[in-house]
């Protein structure tokens, strides 16, 4: 999961971000561009991590997508990389300070609130965190190092993971400590 490559697969990562059910595409995306800073910014990311995938030929069209990416970045408060591997159906909820550094692998249809940074141990360089599909992290999470997150996690609210979490399950405090495993059907 590197990003869209293709034209094709940069409106399929918007659409699956946008959480189109139905109705006309077109109106839901734009009333959704217009209202929802999360969603302008993510489209944003998403068309700027395509151009820099493009290379040199499109070396102009990432310049303008990144200036771009990079206002609305400062305007809400954003700090994602778009050298971060993101999988598609991302959902940013409220604008507010996020950081997302461009080592971090996050899964597909992830959920971030205010507050979430994922950071560094070291100030050398590391792999970054991955983290699983289907991952929700609740206002003020702080992920440190490089930790691996499993697919169908709930990660409460001020919540400060420094170790490993196992997929379907439930973890909050400081540290991080599971606090109920479920069925990945209940997920």
């Amino acid at each position: 999961m590197t990003g869209p490559s293709t034209l094709k697969e940069l409106k399929r990562f918007i659409r699956r971000d946008m959480k189109w059910t139905g109705g006309h595409p077109y109106r839901a995306f734009f009333s959704r561009y217009l209202f929802e800073p999360g969603f302008r910014f993510t489209v944003w990311l998403r068309i700027t991590r395509f151009f820099h995938l493009k290379g040199k030929l499109f070396f102009l069209m990432f310049l303008v997508s990144r200036l771009r990416y990079k206002h609305l970045g400062y305007k809400f408060s954003f700090d994602i990389s778009y050298r971060a591997q993101i999988g598609p159906g991302l959902t940013i909820a409220h604008y507010g300070y996020i950081i997302v550094t461009s080592n971090t692998k996050l899964g597909a249809d992830c959920s971030l609130k205010p507050g979430v940074v994922f950071g560094k141990k070291l100030t050398e360089h590391t792999d970054g965190a991955v983290i699983g599909d289907n991952v929700e992290f609740g206002v003020g999470a702080k992920i440190v190092g490089d930790v691996k997150i499993g697919s169908n996690v709930i990660v409460g609210a001020n919540a400060v993971i420094v170790k490993d979490v196992p997929a379907n399950c439930v973890v909050a405090g400081i540290p991080a400590k599971v606090i109920r495993y479920f069925d990945s059907k209940e997920a």
